[in-house]
């Protein structure tokens, strides 16, 4: 009893003399640092005004505690050192924890080292190097800094925390890690209550299903969804997507990208581009508008050139990973440009299992001097160089003479061969009709004219010309010198030259004053 009355006397007379000190102070009133608590006190006028406090320490200022194990009070400038378990607590939910404090009470600044925490509500700082305004509630780390906030992982060198939003800045070789990716960059804020990062300069986030690049932007580690801008880009196993700006949903695994849209398709050596775009990780599949281009290598130094207003690749199964189901649509305004051919129509479909191209709604297509028109049509390609052309339905060639002269092929389907990507055979079935011009072996001159219908009809080409016919089920057939009738006597039914429509070069395909569609078929 008679030490516990003893210990009481003590630090009533301790919180006494603490008080006392403060009267020559030059600080203004409630300002003091406050001694509330300490098992031994020794004050030494011989060391200047400083009183020396072990065990259990308590302090307090402006409404702020500070406890620690041991602590020099200098009380003329106003100012602790402190050391060992050391516990600053403000308010309701801040608390940081060091071995060593210096704290100056006129600027309300304190200085803490090694094994450094900080936390606020569900945040946790590591540090070993942190200053603290009390009076703008702000932290500065550096050296090295560790923060966890839910799931999220965070890292710097350097770092400033945001009391009052409860916002982190980090700067200097910053690391996000999450479960389900890792973030890297050199500027960063983070919101400890949203969850959400805000970019500034080159970041990476790196995961199992992609890999982000940017240099500008936001992720909501609690959502999963984010927007990225200024060289920004996301990548796949096989495709690469990017844009002026890119949005992207981990969730749904859904990413979308505006403005200067790209995606890369790295299997089939393939570049689309376009105004918008999005990609679908997990069943792979794409789609592009706004002026949409498809480029695709074909050997180096030629590559087919593909304009739509829409382009879509994808699976028909949604079943990703098996090429033998993969599409490629394409649609409305269709035109296309490769050296070896070029073309017009409503849509395609292109498919990666048989490297067949199939053309919709009255196709127009050229092959070096021929003009090509039916109601449908298919491309057969082999090492992506066309060999075999299907044409259904009011099948149409036709192909110039001289300036006033064109040969015409013309029947209900056709058939044509290509060798080294220049047309050489053609099988005309259903209503066959043919006009073309025969020419002097030794001059060149044209001699005559053939007009021959019968119910099929091949034909055999060499350097552009028909150097061989042959007529099946020949039903009529007229030999006369080309003198005798005139060029628009000679024009098959349904006759219509286009070589105004056709591509002349790979920017030619987005010429929008140029008709997108052919109205071909029916109307030749």
């Amino acid at each position: 009893m008679v030490n516990n009355r003893m210990s009481s006397y003590k630090n009533i007379l301790l919180i006494l003399l603490s008080c006392l000190s403060f009267s020559g102070l030059h600080a203004q009133e409630g300002t003091r640092i406050n001694i509330l608590n300490a098992n031994d006190f020794i004050y030494n006028k011989s060391q200047g005004d400083v009183r020396k406090m072990v065990g259990d320490v308590r302090m307090e200022h402006k409404g702020t505690l500070l406890d620690c194990d041991s602590a020099y009070l200098y009380q003329d400038k106003n100012e602790v050192e402190a050391f060992g378990n050391i516990l600053i607590r403000q308010g309701d939910t801040l608390k940081i924890y060091g071995d060593y404090l210096y704290y100056s009470g006129n600027t309300r600044i304190t200085q803490l080292r090694n094994n450094v925490r900080l936390i606020n509500n569900e945040t946790l700082l590591n540090t070993n190097y942190l200053d603290y305004d009390l009076n703008k509630d702000m932290g500065y780390y550096y050296e090295h800094g560790e923060i966890t906030s839910g799931d999220n992982f965070l890292s710097s060198t350097n770092g400033i925390y945001y009391l009052k939003t409860e916002i982190f800045h980090f700067q200097d070789n910053v690391e996000v890690i999450n479960p389900q990716y890792h973030i890297y960059c050199d500027t960063m804020n983070y919101h400890t209550v949203s969850g959400i990062t805000s970019f500034f300069g080159p970041t990476e986030i790196i995961s199992d299903s992609n890999y982000i690049y940017c240099e500008k932007g936001w992720y909501d580690t609690k959502n999963d969804v984010s927007r990225f801008s200024k060289n920004a880009f996301l990548r796949t196993n096989n495709e690469l997507i990017k844009g002026d700006s890119l949005y992207y949903d981990r969730k749904l695994g859904l990413g979308e990208a505006y403005g200067n849209v790209q995606l890369e398709d790295s299997s089939q050596k393939a570049v689309l581009k376009g105004n918008f775009g999005y990609l679908i990780e997990k069943t792979e599949e794409s789609m592009l508008t706004g002026r949409a281009l498809f480029i695709q290598e074909i050997e180096e130094g030629d590559s087919l050139f593909l304009h739509a207003d829409t382009l879509r690749s994808g699976y028909s199964n949604s079943r990703p990973g098996e090429d033998d189901k993969r599409i490629l649509e394409a649609y409305y305004g269709v035109r296309i440009f490769q050296k070896s051919f070029q073309g017009l129509c409503d849509s395609l479909a292109y498919s990666f299992s048989d490297s067949t191209i199939r053309f919709y709604t009255s196709p127009l297509l050229w092959a070096e001097g021929n003009q090509l028109s039916a109601d449908y049509m298919e491309l057969h390609t082999k090492n992506n160089k066309p060999y075999k052309l299907e044409m259904i339905k009011s099948a149409f060639i036709i192909s110039r003479e001289d300036s006033l002269r064109f040969n015409q092929i013309k029947g209900k389907n056709m058939t044509s061969w290509f060798r080294d990507e220049t047309l050489y055979k053609i099988n005309v079935s259903g209503n066959a009709q043919a006009v073309y011009f025969l020419k002097d072996e030794e001059t060149g001159a044209i001699a005559g004219v053939n007009q021959s219908e019968s119910s099929y009809i091949d034909l055999y080409i060499e350097d552009n010309e028909i150097k061989k016919i042959n007529l099946i089920n020949q039903t009529d057939g007229i030999l006369k010198p080309d003198l005798e009738i005139t060029p628009e006597e000679l024009r098959l039914e349904g006759f219509m030259w286009k070589e105004d429509l056709r591509p002349r070069n790979n920017t030619d395909i987005l010429n929008s004053k140029k008709n997108t569609r052919s109205g071909a078929g029916n109307s030749f």
